[in-house]
């Protein structure tokens, strides 16, 4: 039998599932010789011998069971522990790759061979194998072309769930207040019963708790990693609990728990967890780390990226933790003396080091460091020797951000300003403080992408200098300019994605000129009071999707309006844009949304019975319906739904929005438009 045919005859037992034939053909794409075809021909009817659930009860899920079982050993652990974190959330790969390297998930070539690549880069090709598998998703930064974060489709979770629960992958344990998945409902029998058969838990917290524990003592030491979930407003205070955690949990390797409340300081007992390799605070409040944190020495990632208002007390210890790869410090910190960094010579990442509190001369024996993110205050000591340290220090690092607060008024300081400016390797700039004037932009440093501008006090429009910036892929411009007049050259900004103008208040007439900006997705006009209108050369700009108008005259405001009340004369230059927002009445400004292909049928069909919604999917479609208590819109995007309703919007999953029809009063008020 030959490649066409096999192939054929594989396709047909997909039974016309799109996602299946997918799945098959990456697969398929993995194999070169005809016997490896037969291997996955006999794998495939051993799945459909089982029995009818291949046609009648997860087609989707016996497809992705062949990709699944095709894996690398190393491949299924990267695959479940995708599945450890909450439903609909973006993971940000860098977390991902760092909680991967800390689990030990390894392919047996790179424990028999010296490594040449990084781990994180390693993490990254693994994550590339499951992307080009189609069973993970994931959203690249335009700025630098690399994997930025990831997910997993809603079937596809539900299958790696499942697997992950046969398997005995992790237990997760969701919320009371929200709907249980497939592993079961919380409660503290369940966790009693649960958490000692596994190596791995991921809690969803919601305010009790402290029942998630087992209530009698138990021999806990078999737990790996715990990773625990919490909304942004509810953050819990962790003190007992963590306690609890930190003396039973003793042979933890990971430990994730964001946007808690400590208290006034984190526990001492962090300090018995001494064989961790991951900790996360990110988000939480603490106003100090405990100088116990210094025993954690096989830390290879320590995130204490709190609140930007609290300022953390960090002790000098971090000097010991000698395998330590990622370090990320709170935003704002101090500690006793100067921060000895210099022992962590494993530093790859090292976000937030702050001139202020620590010796930039520490850099020079980071000779691993890869990705360098500085704060540099008012209160930084001569800047000029600084930048001429970074300048011939810098070989070693292809990634600098700076966020800088400093007087560069003077001719000297402006100097310094344009050697800043124009370090390798420098990928982002938040500056802060007068400046008066840009300096040309061949002084700007190419790999420059995301820049913002604060209380600069320029005089001239700064648009001529930074349209030429060949990368730049994020300007914020807030309190930066004081003329009256900017202008937007045709050709200029050629990959600018994301622009904010805030606060200029002296800013009343803005030109873009036809070619300008052609690749612009989001544009946010913020508190510029004396603006009279949005600039015409805007219905130019096709890419552009989302435009945000924020604490604007009124006049400014009725130019683009839509609506009962008529056309705002000004709604012309912007009918094109699909998302148009104004957050002081919360609700968008939406358009109608037209069809995008023709000769489709764009129905939606309720079956109040089962719910089940079958249609012919269109990019963007809008449905609305009026229930007892308020009008409700809908938008459909892809695989998510984006829902209208209390004053705001809901981002809603296919599966959760099946689960919200079903709660819907009467389901023939849907009406489709």
């Amino acid at each position: 039998m030959d490649m066409e045919k096999l192939a054929k005859e594989m396709v047909a037992q997909c039974g016309g599932l799109p996602l299946a034939v997918i799945a098959l053909g990456e697969l398929l794409m993995t194999k070169s010789t005809i016997s490896e075809w037969r291997m996955v021909h006999q794998n495939l009817n051993s799945y459909l011998r089982r029995g009818t659930s291949f046609r009648e009860n997860g087609r989707v899920h016996e497809a992705l069971a062949l990709s699944y079982a095709d894996l690398p050993d190393h491949l299924k652990l990267c695959f479940l522990h995708i599945g450890s974190f909450a439903e609909d959330s973006k993971v940000s790969t860098r977390k991902m790759y760092q909680l991967w390297a800390a689990e030990g998930f390894k392919s047996q070539e790179s424990y028999q061979v010296e490594e040449k690549e990084s781990i994180m880069d390693m993490a990254e090709h693994y994550l590339s194998e499951l992307v080009q598998r189609c069973m993970v998703q994931v959203h690249v930064d335009e700025a630098t072309g690399r994997f930025k974060s990831c997910r997993l489709d809603d079937l596809t979770r539900d299958f790696c769930i499942v697997k992950g629960k046969e398997e005995n992958f992790v237990k997760k344990v969701p919320s009371r207040y929200e709907p249980p998945e497939l592993v079961g409902s919380p409660s503290t029998s369940y966790m009693a019963t649960s958490i000692s058969t596994t190596r791995r838990v991921s809690i969803a917290v919601d305010n009790d708790f402290d029942s998630y524990f087992p209530p009698r003592k138990e021999n806990l030491e078999h737990i790996r990693s715990a990773m625990f979930f919490a909304k942004a407003s509810n953050r819990r205070n962790l003190q007992t609990a963590f306690d609890f955690l930190c003396a039973e949990f003793k042979l933890l390797r990971v430990l994730d728990v964001e946007r808690f409340n400590f208290g006034e300081k984190l526990p001492e007992s962090i300090g018995n967890l001494v064989h961790l390799r991951y900790l996360s605070l990110r988000g939480s409040q603490f106003e100090k780390l405990p100088a116990s944190i210094g025993n954690l020495k096989y830390l290879q990632t320590l995130d204490l990226r709190a609140p930007l208002r609290v300022c953390v007390i960090v002790p000098n210890v971090l000097s010991k933790l000698n395998h330590l790869k990622y370090l990320y410090l709170p935003p704002s910190h101090k500690s006793t003396g100067k921060l000895q960094l210099s022992s962590t010579s494993e530093l790859e990442i090292l976000k937030n080091f702050d001139t202020k509190v620590s010796d930039y001369r520490d850099i020079s024996k980071l000779t691993k460091l890869q990705k360098l993110a500085v704060i540099i205050s008012p209160a930084t000591e001569n800047l000029a020797a600084l930048v001429n340290f970074l300048k011939t220090e810098q070989n070693h690092i292809r990634d600098y951000s700076f966020r800088v607060h400093y007087n560069f008024q003077s001719e000297r300081e402006f100097t310094v300003s344009r050697q800043l400016l124009s370090l390798t390797n420098l990928r982002k700039l938040d500056l802060g403080g007068p400046i008066n004037r840009l300096p040309e932009h061949c002084h700007f440093a190419e790999s420059l992408t995301k820049l913002t501008l604060r209380s600069s006090g320029l005089k001239q429009d700064p648009m001529p200098t930074l349209e030429k910036l060949p990368n730049l892929y994020s300007l914020r411009l807030r309190n930066a300019f004081e003329g009256n007049k900017i202008c937007c050259s045709s050709q200029g900004f050629p990959r600018l994605r994301i622009l904010e103008i805030l606060g200029l208040n002296s800013l009343e007439d803005w030109t873009i000129e036809e070619g300008a900006m052609p690749n612009l997705y989001a544009l946010k006009i913020d508190e510029c009071s004396k603006l009279k209108m949005v600039p015409g050369g805007i219905k130019h700009i096709a890419a552009l999707r989302e435009l945000v108008i924020a604490n604007m005259p009124i006049d400014f405001k009725n130019r683009i309006r839509t609506g009962q009340d008529g056309w705002g004369e000004d709604f012309h230059k912007v009918e094109h844009i699909p998302l148009i927002r104004t957050p002081e009445t919360g609700r968008p400004n939406e358009k109608r949304l037209e069809k995008q292909q023709s000769g489709m049928q764009h129905k939606l069909i309720i079956n109040s019975a089962n719910t089940s919604i079958p249609f012919n999917i269109l990019n963007l479609f809008r449905i609305s319906f009026t229930n007892y208590y308020r009008l409700l819109s809908i938008f459909f995007m892809g695989r998510t739904f984006l829902v209208w309703t209390a004053g705001k919007y809901w981002s809603i999953s296919a599966k959760g929005m099946v689960n919200f029809m079903n709660q819907a009063t009467d389901l023939r008020h849907f009406i489709v438009k």
